[in-house]
């Protein structure tokens, strides 16, 4: 199974905030893949393809993990790895709140090391709101991205970790929740 652990946004006001911001992004006229609006979450861990075996052990590890729930900023518009080079589009935190879902994410990481992909990478907490595919109408999008650098969301309680699937199709992944954690 290709599986991931994510934190998703509750607060349906954030969703609709990134989903415009996408229209926006999309209107720079840039070659993008946006994520579908049921697909925006923080990826903790992506493990990339497991055995099914292995989702005991991950249920087993995150139980024993006592994780509290944090409420958060998403704040701020960016891209991977940096804007001379967009390759990702995303939508960052507050600085104020930047640690609250980090401690979360290490805390997840380091209770399922040794499982999947191994992490090659500091945490930085960000959900994805699009692809760049090409670099078409690039200067366009790297202007919308200075402009929206601050841009507020909103505020949203992460009050879940979620164990999902990834299944990969033409049109793009879709998710299925495996197991639900409730963040104390």
């Amino acid at each position: 199974m290709r599986a991931f652990l994510s934190l998703d946004i509750e607060n349906e006001e954030v969703l609709r905030e990134m989903v415009d911001a996408q229209g926006e992004l999309a209107r720079t006229g840039a070659d993008l893949k946006l994520v579908e609006r049921q697909n925006l979450h923080f990826t903790v861990k992506f493990f990339g393809e497991i055995p099914d075996s292995r989702i005991e052990e991950v249920d087993k590890r995150i139980k024993s993990v006592e994780l509290k729930q944090a409420d958060v900023r998403v704040a701020g518009v960016g891209a991977f790895p940096d804007l001379r080079r967009p390759r990702v589009v995303w939508a960052g935190v507050a600085s104020q709140d930047v640690t609250s879902v980090t401690n979360i994410a290490v805390a997840v990481i380091k209770a399922v090391e040794g499982i999947g992909q191994p992490e090659d990478h500091t945490y930085h907490p960000h959900i994805t709101l699009a692809r760049i595919r090409s670099e078409r109408n690039k200067q366009e999008l790297v202007g919308y991205l200075e402009r929206n650098r601050e841009r507020m969301f909103g505020a949203s309680r992460l009050g879940t970790l979620k164990l999902k699937s990834s299944t990969l199709t033409p049109r793009g992944p879709t998710y299925s929740e495996v197991k639900v954690y409730p963040l104390g």
